[in-house]
């Protein structure tokens, strides 16, 4: 006898239903639905195929964990995907295989309108931070923080932009460090629109 409570801390608000994981929820949500975390720690990859938004309710407890996951990527974005934006949320402790192979945020390519706000990258070893693969319209990073990429795999970056032509890309706000590589890349083709 008594009462029993479940603990279910994603929440789509577009939709009103709960998961107890991201992925499960980004599985069930459609086109331009909107997914909040309650503070919790993620133990899970997260791959979104679909126009969304990811946030949480506060960046410092509201944790994407690749602890005991082996190698790849965190919060992984599929080609083609657009208008994805991911808030709030720390990404720490991804594996990867090398720099331009893993990172705690991948956004594999095409993924214009994308925009992170107040996202924590930390301390994916043999991965970059946040890795953007072009060609690429809109980019926004806004009070992101990307720091402790070491060099297991390859040479690692906080932020990484490559490939083909860059447009409108904006990096404010931001602390980049204790990354192997570089700071913050764009390389390997054109870029026009660029603001720091």
């Amino acid at each position: 006898l008594g009462n029993l409570s479940f603990f279910m801390p994603v929440h789509n608000l577009t939709q009103n239903t709960y998961f107890m994981n991201i992925q499960p929820a980004v599985n069930a949500a459609v086109s331009g639905d909107i997914i909040e975390c309650e503070e919790y720690t993620y133990n899970e990859r997260v791959t979104i195929d679909k126009p969304l938004t990811i946030q949480g309710v506060n960046k410092t407890n509201c944790i994407v964990d690749g602890t005991g996951l082996g190698i790849g990527k965190g919060i992984q974005i599929n080609s083609g995907i657009t208008n994805v934006s991911i808030k709030r949320l720390t990404v720490q402790y991804f594996k990867g295989s090398g720099g331009n192979a893993d990172a705690g945020v991948y956004a594999i390519g095409g993924n214009d309108n994308l925009y992170l706000e107040s996202v924590k990258i930390q301390n994916d070893s043999g991965g970059s931070g946040f890795y953007a693969n072009g060609p690429v319209n809109t980019v926004t990073l806004d009070s992101v923080t990307s720091s402790g990429h070491p060099n297991v795999a390859g040479a690692t970056r906080g932020i990484v932009i490559w490939n083909g032509l860059k447009e409108n890309i904006t990096i404010t706000n931001c602390e980049v460090f204790q990354n192997n590589c570089c700071g913050i890349e764009l390389q390997d083709g054109q870029a026009t629109g660029v603001t720091f």
